[in-house]
């Protein structure tokens, strides 16, 4: 028995297969299959205003010339020899098909090099309007929770933590590393668990970003994590625990945090408005 209108094939051009359970993608808004959900699984990037947010993403996408072809890629993959656009399924159309099998390979090396640093580059740019539109959407209290909401979505595909965190309790954050040199390190998107507390997160952050941790030291500079958003200290003590400060509203998953050295003595509530810029320069 077949059934017609169940499934939805896959949107990722090099799989098109069906799923009977597809995912669809909130940041470009397409269906792919399990295996192309996660936004580097199927090189996403958003191109759509996301609904009743009015926080726009916005990309050229360039259609596949194939007459039968509906594909649109946001980088333009041109043939070197008819000069026009075709998607990966249709790179070969026709048009090389004359020269030696051997001259034909390296053209099509080639081209596909020169797509795929088109890519990239398309990407980076993207991401920094992406960037820039999350941050300004952050800026206003009534779109601060969807611009939290996108960043994660984006913070999923790559975040670092403890593998045996079980799915369903990992929260997610963006943590820029400590100043170093006088210099902010870009972010790292971390996970840690829901039921864990500030000073276990801490602990596991600083592994994970290869960064010395003294907080057993009585004397020593204490690791403290603090809001990207307002510079304000997520949690005066080491025992809260991740869940209820997002339940409380004081975070949201998604939100950027600054993991910063602090002098014991003085446990500052909020970062200084020097070292509050210098790491939000380092978002720019």
């Amino acid at each position: 028995m077949e059934f017609p209108n169940f499934g939805k094939h896959c949107a990722y051009t090099d799989c098109k297969q069906l799923d009977f359970l597809p995912v669809h993608c909130g940041l470009c808004q397409k269906i792919f299959c399990s295996d192309h959900s996660r936004p580097d699984n199927h090189q996403c990037i958003p191109t759509t205003v996301v609904e009743d947010t009015g926080i726009k993403f916005e990309t050229t996408w360039y259609k596949c010339t194939h007459e039968t072809c509906d594909t649109k890629n946001p980088c333009e993959m041109l043939c070197p020899k008819c000069d026009k656009h075709y998607c990966l399924a249709h790179r070969h159309h026709g048009c090389l098909d004359e020269l030696p099998g051997c001259e034909r390979k390296k053209i099509l090396r080639e081209a596909a090099k020169k797509s795929k640093n088109q890519f990239a580059i398309v990407k980076e740019e993207a991401d920094k309007k992406i960037e820039a539109s999350l941050k300004q959407a952050e800026l206003q209290p009534e779109k601060r929770k969807m611009a939290q909401q996108i960043r994660l979505m984006k913070l999923k595909s790559k975040a670092l933590g403890d593998n045996k965190i079980p799915t369903n309790d990992r929260v997610y954050f963006s943590v820029h590393p400590p100043i170093k040199n006088d210099k902010s390190i870009s972010a790292v998107p971390l996970f840690t668990s829901k039921n864990w507390t500030v000073g276990r997160t801490i602990d596991l952050f600083a592994v994970r970003l290869k960064i010395e941790n003294r907080n057993d030291k009585s004397s020593a500079p204490k690791l403290r994590l603090f809001k990207l958003y307002d510079g304000y200290h997520i949690s005066e003590t080491m025992d809260c625990v991740f869940g209820r400060m997002i339940t409380d509203g004081l975070i949201f998953n998604g939100d950027s945090l600054i993991l910063h050295y602090v002098d014991v003595s003085v446990s500052p509530v909020q970062l200084d408005s020097e070292s509050l810029e210098k790491y939000k320069l380092s978002t720019v």
